[in-house]
């Protein structure tokens, strides 16, 4: 048996990249996986690789009637909710504070703040209610410290993890712990597409702005999503059980705090 066994996880952004990632490392720990996206055709090809008995839900974190069916269909199916994983979000459309648009600054707190915030509202009266659960919050190295040309996206990751540590003081008597994972420089489509970004901004190729962000990390080597899953399997279980409001990087020694 694995120490997640029979656990209901739902993961938001879970179709592809890091959530996906988080979805087979909890799945292979014994985990019932609800994949949370707002690209349904993805999410029920990722769940379907997942192997029987996992569930597929549209879900767009922008809407509270969104989040209100996601737990719905969940309950539906599994009769509980255990963990919760707030994975969903979008990157930087990096440029100078000058040029930053109030749109674009909207867009991004929109889906990665208030989207954390919309779905914990809707999971954790279950929670609450089992007094059991985990809530597990997808940050940023740059939820920690800041990077040129990010503000909107540094911003709403400083944001979550300030979020996260309320959690863990007002959930705690109920059993429930909230705790933070931040990736570093991962292998996804999201990554790949920042670089390319930063990159141009900078007169380089995209193979030297690859090598930068690779010199700067100590271990030498990016992150995969299934770094990331592992220690989101970890949190959830119960060998964690007495870890709450803390942030965990998963960066090969980018951030070191």
């Amino acid at each position: 048996m694995g120490d997640l066994e029979n656990r209901v996880v739902i993961i938001t952004g879970g179709a592809r990249g890091i959530g996906y990632g988080i979805a087979e490392a909890v799945a292979d720990q014994g985990a019932c996986v609800v994949i949370a996206d707002i690209l349904e055709d993805e999410a029920k090809e990722s769940a379907k690789k997942l192997g029987n008995g996992h569930l597929a839900v549209k879900h767009d974190v922008r809407k509270a009637e969104s989040a209100k069916n996601l737990v719905e269909k969940t309950l539906e199916k599994f009769g509980r909710v255990d963990v919760l994983v707030n994975n969903a979000g979008v990157g930087p459309n990096p440029a100078p504070i000058q040029d930053l648009t109030e749109e674009e600054f909207d867009r991004v707190l929109d889906i990665n703040l208030r989207g954390v915030f919309l779905t914990t509202r809707a999971v954790v009266p279950h929670l609450i209610a089992q007094k059991s659960g985990r809530v597990i919050n997808v940050a940023s190295i740059v939820g920690q410290t800041g990077f040129a040309m990010i503000v909107p996206y540094a911003a709403s990751k400083f944001a979550v993890i300030g979020v996260t540590q309320c959690l863990a003081h007002e959930l705690a008597p109920y059993g429930i712990t909230a705790n933070n994972v931040c990736p570093g420089i991962v292998e996804t489509a999201l990554h790949t597409r920042v670089v390319q970004q930063f990159s141009a901004m900078q007169g380089q190729t995209e193979e030297e702005g690859w090598d930068y962000f690779r010199n700067r990390i100590p271990m030498h080597r990016f992150q995969t999503p299934r770094d990331l899953g592992e220690m989101v399997a970890f949190l959830a279980s119960d060998r964690a059980k007495n870890i709450t409001g803390a942030t965990f990087n998963v960066d090969g020694g980018w951030e070191m705090h």
